[in-house]
């Protein structure tokens, strides 16, 4: 999965540029075919605008950037040296094999 992300971080460059909106479309890995992932760049008067999108097959999990218990937190590496802030959607709790997590 890390180089699915890493792949649409290289996306969001790419798209630093573009007047309109950009997407990716839904694409999948072979190595991942339990998750679909989409991104989406517009470009606004002073910043780009992102939205990447996970879709997971049924009975698999995401964690939140706070886990809880039993979770291990999502990892996004922003090499351009620009400045970004990532907004995460409010999480839902779940528990697995008795510990409490906190995820998607």
């Amino acid at each position: 999965m890390l180089n699915i992300f890493r792949g649409f971080i290289f996306l969001l460059l790419a798209c630093a540029g573009v007047a309109h909106g950009a997407d990716t479309g839904w694409l999948t890995s072979p190595q991942n075919d339990h998750a679909r992932i989409r991104f989406q760049a517009e470009k606004g008067n002073d910043r780009i605008d992102g939205l990447l999108s996970i879709e997971l097959a049924s009975g698999w999990k995401t964690y939140w950037r706070s886990p809880g218990e039993g979770g291990v937190a999502p990892q996004i590496i922003w090499n351009n040296g620009e400045q970004a802030r990532w907004y995460w959607p409010a999480p839902s709790r779940f528990k697995i094999s008795g510990l409490t997590t906190q995820g998607y």
